[in-house]
């Protein structure tokens, strides 16, 4: 399917290039990988000065002085029209998660609204293939893709003020791993200790997009 993006300006150094179509679409992340990867074309426009990877879109800053906005979208429309996906698998990533039905869990919440019980539950969300749609939101966080339908759970209607780090959760058709301590009205599944985000590494972030990411019932991080 042909998809023609739309534009949005940011302010005055910033645009938006939307191509979501409907739901999530793969084929169309995939798109945005190979055009937002180190070597991506549109980290080539003349005028850009960071690309920023969403969602099913993509934003871009650029220097107004040096390029108008007109131009710069003619560009991000043509590098768009001439891309094809990022067909490369990614790096595996296990992620060990102590599933627990306590005060502070959200299992019970999410069993029930699945129909099935909490061990169902549990067997479901560790069963899946997820894949990195990008990081965003707080550092290191990961937008992950594939979570089983059944488990959709719509968010907390009262957030939490204070979730820790290493939570395991799902909000709405999302799952993933808050990587610092942030409010968040994401139903908490349980925990792990893996550090997604540390400051101090070559490579602060664990997870890039395009990467794979399966999650171990009842293990302990290395």
């Amino acid at each position: 399917m042909k998809i023609n993006p739309k534009f949005h300006l940011s302010g005055t150094a910033a645009l938006l290039m939307d191509v979501a179509h409907g739901s999530f679409e793969l084929g169309t992340q995939q798109k945005l990988w190979a055009l937002c990867g180190e070597d991506g074309a549109l980290r080539r426009l003349p005028g850009v000065a960071s690309v920023l990877l969403g969602v099913n879109n993509v934003a871009v800053t650029f220097d107004p002085l040096g390029v108008r906005f007109e131009a710069l979208r003619d560009a991000m429309a043509q590098a768009w029209a001439e891309s094809t996906p990022f067909l490369g698998q990614g790096r595996l990533v296990e992620v060990p998660v102590d599933y627990e039905a306590t005060v502070d869990s959200d299992l019970e919440a999410v069993a029930a609204n699945a129909e099935l019980s909490i061990e169902e539950t549990i067997a479901l969300h560790a069963s899946a293939d997820y894949r990195v749609a990008c990081i965003g939101w707080v550092p290191g966080f990961a937008f992950l893709v594939g979570l089983p339908p059944q488990l959709t759970t719509p968010r907390r209607a009262n957030p939490r003020l204070r979730v820790p780090k290493g939570s395991v959760g799902i909000g709405g058709a999302q799952t993933g791993v808050i990587p610092i301590d942030v409010p968040s009205g994401w139903n908490l599944l349980g925990r792990t200790t893996i550090e997604l985000f540390s400051p101090g590494r070559a490579n602060p972030c664990l997870l890039a997009p395009g990467d794979r990411v399966r999650f171990i019932a009842n293990s302990t991080a290395p």
